[in-house]
C-alpha cells in the first residue's frame, strides 16, 4: 500500500511511514438538529454531505515531526488552505487540515531521538 501525499501548489509532504490501521474515515451528513421548547425535533438538512479523515500515525522520526509542523505552520496555515492528498489507493481529494495545532507528540524514543505519534483530521466536502 502507497503512503498518503500533501500537495499544496509545488510542495508536497509525505511521511516516512504509512499511517497506522485500523482506519477509520467516516461519511456523515451535514444535519444540525436542534429541539424546539415542546422537544419537538428539527433537523435541517444543509445539502452537503462531509467526508472526514482521521490519519492515525505511530512512531515517526523527529524529522518527520518537523516536516509536518512546517507544513502545518506554513504550507497550510492549519485549516485555512485546503489542499489535496492523494489517498494510499492514488486517488486525490480536496481537503482541509482540521487541526489547529500540531497533533503529533512525542510518545516514546529510539536510538535516534524522540518518536512521535497522533491523530491527524482532515475534512473533504463532497457536493
Amino acid at each position: 500500500m502507497s503512503k498518503i501525499i500533501f500537495t499544496k501548489g509545488a510542495s508536497t509532504f509525505t511521511f516516512s511511514k504509512g499511517r497506522k490501521f485500523i482506519i477509520d474515515d467516516p461519511d456523515q451528513v451535514n444535519v444540525p438538529v436542534d429541539y424546539s421548547d415542546g422537544r419537538q425535533l428539527y433537523a435541517y438538512n444543509k445539502g452537503v454531505a462531509e467526508k472526514f479523515w482521521n490519519l492515525v500515525y505511530e512512531k515517526l522520526s523527529a524529522a518527520d515531526y518537523s516536516n509536518f509542523r512546517t507544513w502545518l505552520l506554513t504550507t497550510v496555515v492549519g485549516p485555512t488552505n485546503t489542499f489535496t492528498m492523494t489517498d494510499e489507493n492514488g486517488a486525490t481529494h480536496t481537503v482541509r487540515l482540521m487541526d489547529t495545532k500540531n497533533p503529533l507528540a512525542a510518545d516514546g524514543e529510539d536510538a535516534t531521538g524522540f518518536l512521535y505519534s497522533g491523530t491527524i483530521h482532515l475534512r473533504e466536502e463532497i457536493i
